[in-house]
């Protein structure tokens, strides 16, 4: 069957010339394909070409992804500084200066070669026929939660050059997967009762005033990880806290995670909440403490004034190295408990506990547990009724948790009789916040 095209000409009239004969001439022309090209030339190269994907190396690529996730929200704050630093990690390995529209599936499967001897505490991917590989013990390497972390965001990444449309075809990656986690496998540590004894009978809750004593008795040491055990809080949401976030609606006393203040962040939507404090913690002495630091200062006088702010890592990362240490050989305070990080101990270890606790020890719900500890209740429509949780309900089952470690020996009177052997611990390493009404 031949295939023919409809032209409509439009002739301007000449005298003596028919427009019969002028269609018919052209139509002529138009069958004889070898005269046509005469005339014509190669007309190839004023077709339309279809656009190749922008030449951009992977370095570029990574700089593109991690600015637009910056911008755009996806990336906040401490996130955003790990994302980079891993997926640099992760270009390194593959080649820096290769084209993005060579990627394939197999820089996954290169990737998770090299993640079977990723080092703790590194910042380097190691090729799987380097030499240094067979230095590597097993009990060095990341654990399959991180594991998990590198090759998502890789996978994150191709996702994003096919999105932007520098890839030339779709890659299929589901085809390279990593096994699934252990559901029992935790990246934190749960504490026993025998280790929170440990804890809580070492130097910072033990020693006497009338003992010498070198180490620095800053007011986190103290508190921390008691309000970690008692409120399950993340350690960046208690380093953040000032005097104003700790008030009583009614007659509970409340510490509310929030935003509001300077420099505070919150980790997700669901992270702002009322945490009520356990009557341990005001036996204790932690509502004194707050009083003190509002007498300081006001609403916006910082409860841990000796956390510096670090822009990437908020107020914790002090916090964490004093407890936990820093590099793979510093195990920190942990170390005056008998206890090392390379077990996954840790502050956040804290917040596990409340959970176990509430979970295992008092039976409590599961979508109450995501309310007390900041967690998304997006997933169960029966949330939305009973007034969320009410704060008397979340305060009678906090009362109840009982770590089963004697804590009759702690009290934060005796502590800051150490603390006035010490004056330098009160030298404070925050920049005082503007004021503002609440």
């Amino acid at each position: 069957m031949q295939c023919t095209t409809i032209v409509t000409l439009n002739l301007p009239q000449h005298p003596g010339f028919n427009p019969a004969v002028i269609a018919s001439k052209l139509q002529e022309l138009l069958n004889n394909s070898d005269q046509l090209q005469a005339i014509l030339g190669d007309t190839s190269a004023s077709l339309p070409q279809e656009s190749s994907p922008p030449s951009l190396s992977l370095q570029q690529a990574a700089e593109r992804m991690h600015r637009t996730f910056l911008v755009n929200g996806a990336w906040k704050h401490g996130t955003a500084y790990k994302n980079r630093s891993q997926l640099q990690q992760i270009i390194t390995l593959l080649g820096k200066d290769r084209s993005v529209s060579s990627l394939s599936l197999q820089d996954l499967t290169k990737l998770k070669e090299s993640l079977d001897f990723k080092k703790k505490n590194t910042l380097e991917l190691l090729p799987s026929d380097s030499p240094l590989l067979t230095e590597i013990s097993p009990d060095d390497v990341i654990c399959g939660e991180t594991i998990h972390r590198y090759f998502n965001l890789l996978k994150k990444f191709i996702t994003f050059c096919d999105e932007s449309k520098w890839l030339p075809r779709r890659l299929p990656l589901h085809e390279v997967m990593l096994p699934d986690l252990s559901t029992t496998e935790s990246h934190y540590r749960t504490f026993t009762p025998p280790e929170l004894e440990g804890i809580f009978s070492s130097r910072i809750y033990t020693t006497n005033a009338n003992e010498k004593f070198k180490w620095t008795p800053f007011s986190y040491c103290f508190w921390l990880p008691l309000l970690g055990l008692f409120t399950g809080a993340r350690p960046g949401e208690l380093c953040q806290l000032y005097a104003g976030d700790i008030f009583t609606v009614g007659d509970i006393p409340v510490i509310r995670i929030t935003n509001e203040g300077p420099e505070q962040r919150l980790k997700n939507r669901f992270s702002a909440r009322d945490i009520p404090i356990h009557p341990k913690l005001v036996e204790i002495g932690f509502l004194d403490f707050v009083e003190m630091r509002r007498n300081e200062g006001g609403r916006y006088r910082p409860l841990f004034p000796e956390l510096p702010y670090d822009r990437k890592h908020g107020f914790a990362r002090t916090a964490s190295r004093w407890f936990s240490g820093q590099g793979a050989k510093d195990h920190g305070y942990l170390a005056a408990c008998g206890l090392y990080k390379g077990e996954g101990a840790c502050l956040y270890s804290f917040r596990h506990t409340f959970v176990h606790m509430l979970r295992n020890g008092l039976g409590v719900q599961e979508m109450m547990i995501k309310k007390l500890i900041g967690h998304g209740t997006k997933d169960d429509v029966t949330i939305k009724y009973g007034g969320h949780f009410a704060l008397p309900l979340r305060m009678e089952k906090i009362a109840q948790i009982n770590p089963d470690v004697d804590l009759s020996h702690v009290s934060w009177e005796k502590y800051q009789q150490l603390q006035r052997r010490k004056p330098h611990c009160h030298k404070e390493k925050r920049k005082p916040p503007v004021s503002r009404p609440r």
